[in-house]
């Protein structure tokens, strides 16, 4: 008898107990043991029957030639209550472990496997013949292959028979195919394909095939593609995944073609975007429906921004007022240097100084107030990057100052010295000195208004510089007084003030009589110097304050506000204030100027005549040369001229630095020019101060945006560009045209624009000499020491080196130095001879027309028995002429004729 069963199934039904604890001893007991057992039960069941426990497939008890015996199915009641059992015990699975995809992976074995057609007996033949045999497994079973090629040939399975998940491929070609003919295996359909079932001539078939439009397919074998999600979409047949929808793109379909678009001026901020919802507004725009404040609202009403505010993409008035973003992202806001309300936030104020930080609607620095942040509270003023309470020694402070600038100015009279002195003392030198970094610290000060993003240091710098154009405010000004009004009214009534003080001041000197007394009352042109100087010193301030109410610039919102006082609103009650007194200001400017240039055009006059007005105009004229007295009126039509830019450009910084910057070149070409100032060493200071400051307008020029002016600065740049060109051919056409106007008609004379004006006649110069020589001639040697003293002290230090150069070119070009004096003192300078730049050709030409001018000449000089230079061609001596003085003319005639000629060969 035989019972199918196994090891493991008499373990389980509790007939051979499982140690709990076994170690490699204990087993490889065991082992041992059972195979005594079976040793054991061939011998006693070769001669006896029995009853066995046996698995198949196994050569154990095949020679016994066992027979099965079936029992009845398992019952469980029966062998979980009774000791003795009637039915087979529980069938216990045999399970092996494979790959879950196997069919995928290997799919020919599967086939194999599938086709294979196996029996127990043809197992149990081939288990026998290896018994019987003693040859190995692998032998035994190439033994049954070859004398059953007929049984396992069908097994096999074709290569192009490609099962459900697979598809034919071209190893060659190492691609997919479409048809059988082109392929020699079957491969999985790779990710973006799927497996689609074709029937041919030999049979069935699969061939991996591309995703449909709106489908993809991420995985690998594959049968079906699966329809593109939400938020992706693809338009053509490809491999390829469903693309995610882009910006202003969504979709909340599956399986489309195309994404749809976000409404007009709407756009999404990721890709993908399922819903409608998630369409915002694009950034430069915001939402401003109450009802899109929403996240998951749909409708949007998407608004241009304006100047001032930070809109990415999904911004909202919501986000803007809160400082959130419904993106999820950075949110709207102000930008820093702007300004809007809390209750309108779209309404954009530009602020001109750096008191405004941006961010919610609303927020200004350190407690500063106004649309534009401009100004602390009544009572306060800024300090320490905040508003402070005034205390009272600020304003004791303020008290003070005004009581000291009464004080300055009467000591400001008895200090002036009016007269002029044409030679600048130490004194003098400091004094100038002092009148240019004023004026220079005024044009920084006009400089620092300019609406120019400066950097940090450089701003507090411009700060400090535009105290000096009185902006006051960082110096506790706000408690002196508050309102835009109130303090332009006290800046301007300074300039009003001081000119009407000083001759009400030198009026009243003349009624006291201690004054009189000790002659300490105040001189009425003295009293008019002085008055002019404080006008002269401050016109750059006066000019920019008159200008102020003027400077209007335009905030995003479409209103205006005045530069200095951005609180202040264009074409209000107060503005209308500011610009009458503005006008005031600038008719007192007007009329010190009109009375400048009426005295600069009277002082040569005045000087000869009534010299003491010349101390009403000392402020005028002190600073500079004899020659260029008037130089002052340059520097009083610099003033206005760079504040106006700021009045016709407000909104326009980079034309208004445009402007500025060809103020300054000019006024600093006329400088150079003229060399106005008396020291030498001012010139040069006041020239390296000029170009410095024009290298800080080019970097504001950099600094500044210029988008905002950039069609009126291209056109600017265009025209400089063409007039330099211009210039340079204009002066090489002229002098071309000269020069063939001189051949043409034999002219001789240089033309006047040759030499910027008419040249003195030659008679006239040799007049005044003989005029200074004779006059030499008359004077004692008390009067030449009292000449000399004063050509060494009173002279001004250009004029005497004028003098000296002149004396050079009379001696050397003219030939006039005496024979018996060296040439060694003489100024470093070529002796520009007329003479020796003639050719030989102009030498022949001339020497007879000089021989016949020089008898004339001799002729005339006989008449009047004077002696002026002889020729070499006189033949007889004039009566009345020293024979020496002749000879040694008529020696140095020829000399000089004969080095001419020498040089032109």
């Amino acid at each position: 008898m035989q019972k199918i069963t196994s090891l493991e199934t008499l373990v389980s039904s509790g007939r051979m107990k499982r140690p709990s604890h076994t170690t490699k001893t204990s087993r490889v007991q065991g082992i041992g043991l059972f195979r005594k057992c079976l040793a054991i039960a061939r011998c006693l069941f070769h001669d006896h029957s029995g009853l066995i426990y046996w698995w198949t497939p196994d050569a154990t008890f095949m020679d016994l030639n066992p027979t099965k015996l079936v029992f009845p199915p398992y019952n469980a009641y029966e062998w979980n209550e009774r000791q003795v059992y009637t039915t087979a015990g529980e069938e216990t699975p045999s399970s092996k472990l494979i790959s879950h995809d196997l069919e995928f992976l290997a799919p020919d074995i599967v086939k194999l496997l599938g086709s294979g057609t196996f029996d127990i007996n043809a197992v149990n033949s081939m288990m026998a013949e290896q018994k019987g045999s003693g040859l190995s497994r692998k032998k035994v079973a190439c033994n049954w292959l070859k004398a059953n090629e007929e049984r396992w040939r069908p097994w096999i399975p074709v290569e192009t028979a490609c099962s459900l998940g697979f598809g034919l491929y071209d190893e060659t070609k190492d691609r997919f195919a479409t048809l059988r003919a082109g392929a020699t295996t079957c491969r999985a359909c790779l990710p973006g394909t799927y497996s689609m079932k074709i029937v041919d001539s030999v049979g069935v078939t699969y061939v991996c095939e591309a995703c449909p439009p709106g489908q993809q397919q991420r995985g690998a074998g594959a049968v079906v593609c699966e329809p593109c999600p939400l938020g992706t979409s693809k338009g053509y047949q490809s491999i390829e995944n469903c693309a995610p929808c882009q910006a202003g793109k969504y979709q909340d379909q599956e399986g489309t073609l195309m994404c749809k678009d976000c409404p007009n001026s709407t756009t999404t901020v990721l890709l993908g975007v399922t819903m409608l919802s998630d369409c915002v507004c694009k950034e430069g725009t915001m939402d401003v429906n109450d009802a899109g404040q929403s996240t998951f609202a749909v409708s949007k009403e998407c608004v241009e921004c304006t100047e001032g505010i930070r809109c990415p993409d999904g911004a909202t008035l919501k986000g803007l007022q809160v400082g959130q973003n419904v993106t999820g992202f950075s949110g709207p806001a102000i930008l820093e240097g702007y300004f809007s309300w809390s209750k309108e936030p779209l309404s954009i104020y530009k602020c001109p100084e750096p008191f405004c930080p941006g961010g919610r609607p609303g927020t200004c620095q350190g407690g500063r107030l106004g649309p534009t942040c401009s100004e602390c509270a009544a009572g306060m003023y800024w300090a320490n990057d905040q508003c402070t309470v005034c205390e009272v020694p600020l304003k004791v402070t303020w008290f003070v100052a005004i009581v000291a600038a009464f004080v300055l100015m009467i000591a400001a009279y008895y200090g002036t010295d009016p007269r002029y002195r044409a030679r600048a003392t130490v004194k003098e030198c400091m004094s100038i000195g002092t009148d240019l970094m004023l004026a220079f610290v005024q044009n920084l000060g006009i400089l620092s208004a300019v609406q120019v993003p400066w950097p940090g240091e450089l701003r507090v710098l411009f700060e400090f510089s535009s105290i000096f154009v009185l902006n006051l405010k960082a110096m506790g000004f706000n408690c002196a007084s508050h309102g835009d009004m109130q303090q332009y009214v006290l800046c301007a009534g300074v300039f009003l003030a001081v000119t009407g003080t000083l001759p009400t001041l030198g009026a009243l000197s003349h009624f006291l009589p201690s004054l009189k007394r000790r002659d300490l009352s105040w001189n009425f042109y003295k009293t008019i110097c002085v008055t002019g100087k404080f006008l002269q010193s401050g016109f750059t301030t006066l000019c920019n304050i008159g200008m102020v109410p003027f400077m209007c610039f335009l905030h995003p919102n479409g209103t205006h506000s005045i530069l200095k006082y951005p609180n202040t609103f264009c074409n209000s009650s107060e503005h209308w204030a500011m610009q009458i007194g503005g006008t005031v200001v600038l008719l007192l400017a007007m009329t010190h100027f009109i009375v400048c240039a009426w005295a600069c055009h009277q002082a040569p006059v005045w000087s000869r005549s009534t010299p003491h007005r010349l101390v009403g105009i000392g402020f005028l004229l002190a600073n500079y040369r004899p020659s260029t007295w008037w130089f002052g009126l340059t520097l009083l039509i610099r003033g206005p001229l760079l504040s106006f830019p700021a009045v016709v450009a407000t909104n326009s910084p980079g034309i208004n630095l445009t402007m500025m910057f060809f103020v300054l070149q000019i006024s600093f070409a006329l400088q150079l020019y003229f060399l106005p100032w008396k020291a030498p060493i001012l010139n040069i200071v006041d020239a390296t101060a000029t170009s410095l400051f024009l290298m800080l307008l080019a970097i504001s020029l950099h600094l500044e945006d210029a988008n905002r002016s950039l069609v009126v600065l291209e056109l600017v740049g265009v025209g400089v560009y063409y007039v330099s060109i211009g210039v340079i051919a204009c002066v090489w056409f002229v002098s071309l045209a000269l020069l063939a106007w001189q051949r043409c008609f034999a002219a001789r004379r240089e033309p006047k624009i040759v030499n910027l004006g008419a040249l003195p006649d030659a008679n006239d110069v040799l007049s005044a000499i003989e005029l200074v020589t004779m006059s030499l001639a008359q004077k004692t040697d008390k009067q030449k020491e009292f000449l000399l003293k004063k050509m060494s002290f009173e002279i001004s230090a250009y004029d005497l080196r004028i003098v000296g150069q002149a004396l050079d070119i009379l001696f050397d070009d003219c030939e006039l130095r005496p024979v018996s004096q060296s040439a060694a003192g003489a100024t470093a300078r070529l002796a520009a001879k007329r003479m020796s730049q003639m050719t030989r050709r102009s030498i022949t030409y001339l020497r007879p027309s000089l021989q016949k001018e020089l008898e004339e000449e001799a002729q005339e000089v006989h008449a009047d028995t004077r002696i002026v230079g002889a020729a070499g061609a006189l033949e007889e001596q004039p009566e009345g002429v020293d024979a020496e003085v002749e000879v040694r003319q008529v020696h140095s005639f020829n000399s000089s004729i004969s080095s001419f000629r020498d040089d032109a060969l």
